[in-house]
C-alpha cells in the first residue's frame, strides 16, 4: 500500500535519476534516494539544465493570442493532423477534455516534476552535507528554492484556478510535493497553500546570498534579481499590485538593460542575440519541447496583430506571413517567429521588459498615471526605431492601465503563457473579463471567463499511479 500511495512521485524521482546515476560525485542508495553527501556535489546536481531550464510547452496554444484561420488549420490537419507529436498542440488549441491518448504521458509535466525532485533533495540535504562553507550550502539551498517555487507557479497557473483570496482555501491546485520522497496518498493541494509556498520559498532565498545576476552561461542559474522578479511575478498573479510593484523594482535595481530592437533590423535568422547575450533575460526558463521548430504553429489573432503600430519592431521583426513558414501553401495572417531569429526555443522566465510591465501596471492600479505612462514608455522606446518613437499618454489611471495591459500582451506574446495566465486573472474583473473562440476548419469552440478549461486536464496515465489524483472538470 506504501507503494500504491506515492507511486506517481516515485515515478518521476526514477525518472530524474536516470538523469544523474551516470556522475560518478553521487552515490544512488537501494530505496531510490541520492545521497551526494559533500557540499559540492550539490552543485552538480543544480546544474542540470535538462530539467531546470524549462518550462511547460503547451500553454501559449491555448490563449486568444493564437488563431488557426481556416485555410490554416486545413494545412495543418492534412499535414500533421494525425502525428501524435502534434496532437496535444492541437487538443490544447480546442480546449478538449482529454490532451493525450490514453496512456500517454505529458512528458512536460514530467520533467518539471524530476526538477522538483532534484530540488526538493537539494533543498533538504544540503545544509548538512559535508565540507562546505554555510555561505556555499545557503546560496545552493536558495538556487533550489528558486528553481521549485518557479514549478509551482508555473504549473499552479496551468493546472488550478486562477488566485482568489476568498476561494484559494479550497480551489484545488497541483500535487505539492516538498520532500524527496511521500508517504501520504497523492493529492491536490490547495491553491493558498500552493502560493504561501511559493512566496515563502522566494523570501528565504532572498536571504540566501545568491550573486546579485547571473549572465552568460550562467543565465539559468538563479540569482537575487530573479528571485525578486519570480517574486514579483507571484505577488502580481495573487493581485497584491503594490507588493509585486515592490518586487519589480528590486529586480530593476539589480538589472535593468533592453535590447533596443533598431540594433537588430537587418540581422539575419539565428544571428540575434541568444539567451546567453540578452542583456534582459535575468533567469532562462526554455519551452520543454521543440515547438519553436515549427512556428507556424504559433499562428496570431487578428485583434493582437491589430494592436500593433505599424512602425512597432515587435511587428516587424517578431511577426511574419504565414505564407512565409509554409513555402507559400498558405496565405494570409501572421506567424511569431523570434525563435527563428534567435535559434532558440521560447524563453517564460523572467525578463527586464516584465519587470518593467509589472511596475508600471503597480502604478497605474495605484492611480499614477505619469508613472505607469514613464515605466512603460521606457520599454517602448527599445522598440522603436527612434525617428519614429511616439510616447504613449493617458488621460488618467483608467485609461494608463487599459494601455500597459495592451503594451504587455504585445511584448510577452506567445511565449511562457503569459497571455493565457492574464486571461485567467483578469477575469476576475468585470472590465476585463473575456468569452474566447478558437476555430479548427469548421469546428468552433468557446471558452466562458472562468470556463473549466481555463484549467488543463491532467493526462489520464497519472491516475495509473495516483488514483485519489483529483481529475480537473
Amino acid at each position: 500500500m506504501m507503494m500504491k500511495k506515492h507511486s506517481l512521485y516515485i515515478l518521476f524521482l526514477l525518472m530524474s535519476v536516470a538523469f544523474v546515476s551516470c556522475d560518478d560525485y553521487v552515490d544512488i542508495k537501494t530505496e531510490g534516494r541520492l545521497y551526494p553527501e559533500e557540499t559540492e556535489n550539490y552543485r552538480y546536481l543544480l546544474n542540470q539544465t535538462s530539467i531546470f531550464d524549462a518550462s511547460y510547452s503547451l500553454v501559449d496554444v491555448a490563449s486568444d493570442d493564437i488563431e488557426m484561420r481556416k485555410n490554416y488549420a486545413t494545412y495543418f490537419e492534412n499535414n500533421y493532423g494525425t502525428s501524435d507529436y502534434y496532437r496535444p498542440f492541437k487538443e490544447t488549441y480546442k480546449w478538449a477534455d482529454s490532451v493525450y491518448y490514453a496512456g500517454d504521458t505529458d512528458n512536460d509535466l514530467g520533467v518539471m516534476y524530476q526538477g522538483l525532485y532534484t530540488a526538493n533533495v537539494v533543498i533538504t540535504e544540503v545544509m548538512t552535507s559535508n565540507n562546505g562553507t554555510e555561505a556555499e550550502k545557503a546560496s545552493l539551498q536558495a538556487e533550489a528554492l528558486v528553481h521549485r517555487a518557479y514549478i509551482f507557479l508555473d504549473l499552479v497557473n496551468i493546472f488550478g484556478k486562477a488566485y482568489d483570496a476568498e476561494t484559494s482555501e479550497t480551489d484545488l491546485g497541483i500535487p505539492m510535493f516538498t520532500e524527496p520522497t511521500v508517504t501520504e496518498e497523492v493529492t491536490r493541494a490547495s491553491i493558498k497553500a500552493v502560493y504561501d509556498q511559493i512566496v515563502s520559498d522566494l523570501q528565504q532565498a532572498i536571504n540566501g546570498g545568491l550573486p546579485a545576476t547571473r549572465r552568460g552561461t550562467e543565465v539559468g542559474f538563479p540569482s537575487l534579481a530573479s528571485a525578486h522578479a519570480l517574486l514579483a511575478r507571484t505577488y502580481l498573479y495573487m493581485g497584491r499590485y503594490a507588493e509585486a510593484q515592490a518586487e519589480a523594482e528590486n529586480a530593476l535595481s539589480l538589472q535593468n538593460s533592453l535590447l533596443n530592437m533598431e540594433d537588430y533590423i537587418d540581422t539575419p535568422d539565428s544571428g540575434w542575440p541568444r539567451r546567453i547575450e540578452n542583456p534582459e533575460l535575468i533567469l532562462s526558463k526554455m519551452s520543454i519541447s521543440s515547438y519553436k521548430d515549427a512556428p507556424a504553429l504559433l499562428t496570431l489573432n487578428d485583434e493582437l496583430l491589430n494592436s500593433f503600430e505599424e512602425e512597432d519592431l515587435r511587428y516587424q521583426l517578431y511577426t511574419r506571413p504565414i505564407s512565409e513558414m509554409t513555402y507559400d501553401q498558405v496565405s494570409g495572417g501572421r506567424a511569431y517567429c523570434e525563435g527563428l531569429l534567435t535559434g532558440e526555443k521560447r524563453n517564460a522566465g523572467p525578463t527586464v521588459p516584465e519587470m518593467l510591465l509589472i511596475k508600471a501596471e503597480g502604478e497605474a492600479r495605484a492611480g499614477d498615471t505619469d508613472a505607469a505612462m514613464t515605466s512603460i514608455n521606457k520599454l517602448r522606446m527599445a522598440r522603436f526605431k527612434a525617428e519614429d518613437y511616439v510616447p504613449l499618454t493617458a488621460a488618467d489611471a483608467e485609461e494608463a492601465l487599459l494601455k500597459v495591459l495592451e503594451e504587455r500582451r504585445k511584448e510577452l506574446m506567445a511565449k511562457g503563457g503569459f497571455r493565457w495566465f492574464d486571461l485567467k486573472r483578469l477575469n476576475k474583473d468585470p472590465r476585463f473579463a473575456k468569452t474566447i473562440t478558437h476555430q479548427y476548419i469548421d469546428e468552433v469552440y468557446t471558452l466562458e471567463p472562468e470556463g473549466d478549461r481555463y484549467q488543463f486536464p491532467f493526462a489520464s496515465s497519472l491516475f495509473q499511479y495516483a488514483p485519489n489524483l483529483e481529475q480537473n472538470p
